[in-house]
């Protein structure tokens, strides 16, 4: 099995597990708010990143080259882009939400074009152009359709330019350094560290609630499955170029609308805009494994 073959199975990986779990964290919102929700998945995770780093360690790893990179994604990715995810989750639903946050791989096909010199074929920009042409009919307003306030736009808008900037920084750490669980941990604990010294400047109602209670059960599940998706991200981005997995990524989204019309119907309605929108990603992410196996 050659590298891009094994970055295309990583990246549908993603999307099947990050799909699901954004149902999860719809159903979060009783228990605490975004930025909450964040650090509470990834302070769980740490004791079993960094058992797993310890295990694997190689003294190479410790040099400012090579995981300063991963300490520069855990301030934009991580932070930034999840906790702005998790935002857009809870003010637009995962119908609407995630396949906006799906606009991604053409953000982050145009930021490797440009930075890493990326050189995608037609397939792969016409598999990617039709996962954003499916996002703009995601945000079509339906009157069937679940409550929601066109301004919370800009939280999706924020997670993606801070999962764009994380993209390119996941791969530029990873070319200097290809440890996966290294790469995680250290994002990861920047995370954590950023998160913790800026809540003091956040709005009361954005501040983490770390208190003890059902939250640290509801969103340690979630972080530890972000934490596995954000793995198999990571193997995938390794493994081939941004232009090539982004796309398979962003199919999250009809994994996330079938998960949300399961568990969710009391709470969230796909009307036919939000279904043909999802089917053209679908069918973005599919010409795009096509090519590329």
């Amino acid at each position: 099995m050659n590298d891009t073959t094994l970055a295309a199975l990583f990246a549908l990986l993603t999307a099947a597990i990050g799909g699901p779990v954004s149902v999860i964290i719809r159903q979060g919102q009783a228990y605490g708010n975004a930025t909450t929700g964040v650090l509470i998945g990834l302070i769980v995770s740490l004791p079993l990143l960094y058992g797993a780093t310890a295990l694997l360690w190689d003294p190479g790893w410790w040099d400012l080259d090579r995981f300063g990179w991963f300490v520069a994604l855990g301030l934009v990715g991580p932070s930034l882009g999840r906790v702005f995810m998790y935002q857009s989750v809870h003010h637009l639903g995962v119908a609407r939400a995630i396949p906006l946050i799906a606009t991604l791989p053409l953000t982050t096909a145009v930021a490797a074009f440009g930075l890493l010199g990326e050189r995608p074929g037609p397939y792969i920009w016409a598999g990617t152009l039709l996962v954003v042409a499916g996002c703009i009919g995601i945000t079509m307003k339906d009157r069937a359709g679940a409550d929601w306030d066109r301004r919370f736009l800009w939280y999706p808008i924020l997670s993606v330019t801070g999962f764009t900037a994380g993209n390119i920084l996941r791969k530029v750490g990873l070319n200097a350094n290809p440890s996966v669980i290294f790469g995680v941990t250290v994002t990861y604990t920047s995370s954590v560290v950023f998160l913790l010294l800026v809540r003091r400047f956040m709005p009361p109602t954005h501040r983490p609630d770390l208190s003890w209670g059902k939250k640290w059960g509801f969103y340690g599940v979630c972080g530890l499955c972000n934490t596995v998706t954000f793995m198999s991200r990571f193997a995938a981005t390794r493994f081939g170029d941004l232009t090539i997995v982004a796309p398979i990524f962003g199919t999250s989204a009809l994994f996330a609308l079938l998960a949300s019309w399961i568990f969710l119907r009391d709470l969230e309605r796909i009307t036919w805009p939000v279904a043909a929108g999802a089917v053209m990603i679908m069918f973005g992410g599919a010409l795009v494994a096509w090519r590329v196996l």
